[in-house]
């Protein structure tokens, strides 16, 4: 099946610390003197796989990303001394000279999480392996351990899309397992499939049932800190089933209220075979339709796809996936004046610009000046102030911007990679 621009830049995998001290428990916190409720922005809610489908312990993490060593040491004196001594002694031993220079950060970064959780309120977070497959909201400050998949939306419809019948369905038809419990791997599962092409009546429904599903399972697990969201899937299960329950059936039942999530679900399901246009397949939980629903499924990505070699791309977010248009193989930037044949010759270092639309224009430009190719740390240094892991980052992931819409294009070299200007190939 072919991968869908429209799901571009949506999912992405947590960061790996690499170094049990940088997380930090509740005890940590009081024992670094530090306030739980107004602590440093270098310290960042955490949360593991675990945390997610079982009961939530409160987690803390250092994320030391985007400062150097000496920023890190002289403005967190404690939390750098507390990485040192806990995190340094195992990273010198790691085998990546990378991982053993850059000990005070995390062994991956996931810097295009970053950028795409930037200035969200909220995020869907889901389990790498999981029996079930649940997708919930999370603060937009928490940090997701690599053990969680991020989809970086903070729209309740794509919650909502993704804990229906019908994508639950296509996961299990599609992507891995590990033994009985399901894997989330976005270029398998999530890239292919086709979101539906919702009226906006029927978007805002699907929205509210989103909502409504998310605040329920959270309402119960509030009231009662020993409810997990397998336990009540796996009484929902029960429920679906027929299976008559037992009394601690009908006990957890009356605490989980698994029978109100029972009827959540099939009102969301009826909406969103409904934005499908496949209401035939309302209401029922046979596993016979599965084998339906991945046929349409396949069907519509191969519409979806023929509609995006076209020109017709139905982005889930697009000002984020899509916050330029390409003419004629150039990105135009609103507000900002281009003349197509222009070739200017920088001859001295620019200004760094703080906004990511404006830096990918000033990355656009830079390479339009020169028909060679660049590598990040030379683009870094066309413009002013310090190479930081944050600035490079913000080049890497605007260089894959470019290459997605066709502008630039790049070649790997001995595990560096240069980068070029596409319509200057060809005079190089």
């Amino acid at each position: 099946m072919t991968p869908l621009k429209s799901n571009y830049m949506m999912s992405y995998q947590g960061v790996i610390p690499l170094g049990e001290g940088f997380r930090l428990s509740e005890d940590d916190l009081i024992s670094l003197k530090i306030d739980i409720k107004n602590y440093p922005n270098v310290i960042k809610p955490y949360m593991i796989g675990r945390d997610l489908v079982q009961r939530h312990q409160k987690k803390w993490i250092v994320d030391f990303f985007g400062l150097s060593i000496e920023e890190a040491r002289d403005q967190h004196p404690s939390l750098y001394q507390r990485i040192l001594e806990q995190v340094k002694p195992l990273r010198d031993q790691n085998n990546r000279k990378s991982r053993q220079e850059n000990w005070w950060l995390f062994g991956e970064n996931a810097p295009k999480l970053r950028d795409a959780i930037s200035g969200l309120s909220r995020f869907i977070v889901t389990p790498d392996t999981s029996k079930f497959k649940p997708f919930v909201f999370v603060d937009g400050k928490l940090l997701p351990d690599v053990q969680l998949y991020s989809i970086v939306s903070s729209d309740a419809w794509i919650l909502a899309i993704l804990e229906s019948t019908i994508h639950q369905s296509w996961i299990f038809k599609v992507g891995p397992t590990l033994e009985d419990r399901r894997r989330w791997k976005p270029a398998i599962v999530f890239h292919p499939f086709p979101f539906p092409d919702p009226t906006p009546e029927q978007k805002q429904k699907i929205r509210e049932l989103g909502d409504r599903l998310d605040t329920h399972r959270k309402q119960v697990q509030a009231a009662h800190p020993d409810i997990t969201i397998t336990g009540m899937y796996n009484l929902l299960e029960k429920l679906r089933a027929g299976t008559p329950f037992s009394e601690l059936d009908r006990a957890y039942n009356n605490r989980a209220l698994v029978s109100t999530l029972n009827q959540i679900h099939d009102e969301l399901d009826t909406a969103v075979f409904a934005a499908y246009g496949w209401q035939d397949l309302a209401g029922k939980h046979n596993p016979e339709i599965d084998e339906t629903i991945l046929e349409r499924l396949v069907a519509l990505n191969a519409e979806r796809a023929a509609e995006e070699r076209n020109g017709h791309i139905r982005w889930l977010r697009p000002e984020y996936q899509a916050p330029t248009q390409i003419q004629s193989t150039q990105i135009a930037l609103p507000g900002i004046d281009i003349e197509p044949e222009a070739v200017i010759i920088p001859v001295e270092q620019q200004k760094w610009p703080p906004q990511p639309k404006a830096q990918l224009a000033a990355i656009r430009d830079l390479l339009r000046t020169s028909s060679g190719e660049w590598t990040v740390l030379q683009i870094a240094n066309q413009f002013t102030g310090k190479n930081t892991q944050k600035k490079l980052a913000a080049i890497a992931e605007n260089l894959d911007r470019l290459q997605w819409f066709g502008v630039v294009i790049d070649r790997e070299d001995a595990s560096i990679t240069y980068w070029q200007y596409a319509e200057l190939q060809q005079t190089a």
